[in-house]
């Protein structure tokens, strides 16, 4: 069954009423051509009743109203001549103002029927294809799922195992053996350390791009981080208003990320600042510290995948999360002077709910 079958055209009643309708349209304009015009010589006025009937033939039947144009044309200039003898030209006149109403009302009519059925094949369409997608979006879910679990089963597997070593290790150190194997023994312990603090760092990113960005309020993310890393000695200042960002939900570890990256490298650090600010169609999120900073020749190399004193993933899978819904961001500190992050968020991905003219810093203790 077509799509045109399936969805009535909207100025379509029921086929059972149509026929007798117009019926009684065609028999009236007949009687008011024989009584009013035939028998009281009255040749306007009455003529108007018969573009009502045009313009249902066109609703219903297209430019088959043309049709109608000319029958009620052709015996009105028939009666004209009968009753008022030579040309009659403003029978003539109405005659062809019906013809030209019926051809250009049935003409826009089926123009309009061909794009309604156009929109309703290509909503059939849409839908297909959402269809699809809904398909596909489930199965990626269900994939990604699997992959978590495995994931999952194959870390604590791994943690399992490196802690079996760490403590053989610890039980070798106990040993009285040549400073030689001892020193590869600590050595053998700083891997295996490593790798478990890999692991552990890999559980805290395994979804992302995941769950689909959702709007995140940037003061309610760095008030959170205040209460839950609390280190001593430093503070943060977020001059960020109401602004919400749209990102993936773990936008929330890129500001810890930063965080933590300025406590464990800053040195000195004592102050976070984290303000915005709009340029053209973009807006501009600023994370500022008061440590040493960050040298010239590793400027673009933080981002890297593996670079860094840590698990050196940190910054990499910062600039990822970020990614997903295209901000990006760069490091542009004077070395000696502290840290400067500017992330560049496109237009359309923030948003302000209030409307304050002035961003009032809040500051809050860590």
């Amino acid at each position: 069954m077509s799509i045109s079958n399936t969805t009535k055209f909207r100025y379509n009643i029921p086929d059972t009423l149509k026929f007798p309708i117009f019926v009684l349209l065609i028999v009236t304009g007949l009687i008011l051509e024989s009584v009013v015009h035939c028998l009281y010589g009255i040749n306007t006025g009455y003529t108007h009743f018969f573009y009502l009937i045009i313009f249902v033939a066109a609703l219903w039947y297209g430019r088959k109203a043309i049709w109608v144009a000319l029958i009620f044309g052709s015996l009105h200039v028939a009666v004209s001549l009968v009753l008022e003898g030579p040309i009659p030209w403003d029978a003539f006149f109405r005659a062809f103002m019906l013809l030209i109403v019926a051809v250009i009302a049935g003409t826009v009519v089926e123009e309009m029927k061909k794009y309604h059925e156009q929109v309703l094949m290509q909503n059939h369409e849409l839908k297909e294809v959402n269809g699809q997608l809904d398909a596909s979006q489930n199965a990626f879910l269900a994939a990604n799922k699997k992959l978590n679990l495995l994931s999952s089963i194959t870390r604590h597997d791994i943690k399992n195992q490196l802690t079996a070593l760490l403590m053989y290790i610890e039980l070798s150190k106990m040993i009285d053996l040549d400073p030689g194997v001892k020193s590869t023994i600590a050595k053998e312990e700083i891997v295996a350390n490593n790798i478990l603090r890999q692991i552990e760092f890999t559980k805290e990113y395994e979804d992302i791009g995941v769950n689909s960005p959702q709007w995140q309020n940037v003061t309610q993310i760095v008030s959170g981080i205040s209460s839950d890393m609390k280190p001593s000695g430093v503070f943060i200042s977020v001059s960020t208003g109401d602004l919400e960002v749209y990102a993936d939900p773990l936008l929330r570890k890129v500001f810890e990320n930063l965080v933590d990256n300025s406590i464990r490298h800053g040195e000195h650090i004592r102050q976070i600042s984290i303000t915005c600010e709009k340029e053209g169609q973009s807006l501009f999120l600023i994370y500022r510290d008061d440590g040493v900073g960050v040298p010239d020749a590793d400027k673009t190399k933080i981002f890297d995948k593996g670079f860094g004193k840590n698990t050196g993933l940190g910054l990499f899978l910062t600039r990822e999360i970020l990614s997903i819904t295209g901000i990006s961001i760069r490091e542009s500190g004077t070395y000696g002077q502290g840290v400067i992050f500017t992330m560049q968020v496109p237009d359309g991905g923030y948003r302000f709910n209030g409307k304050k003219a002035v961003l009032e810093p809040d500051r809050n203790v860590l």
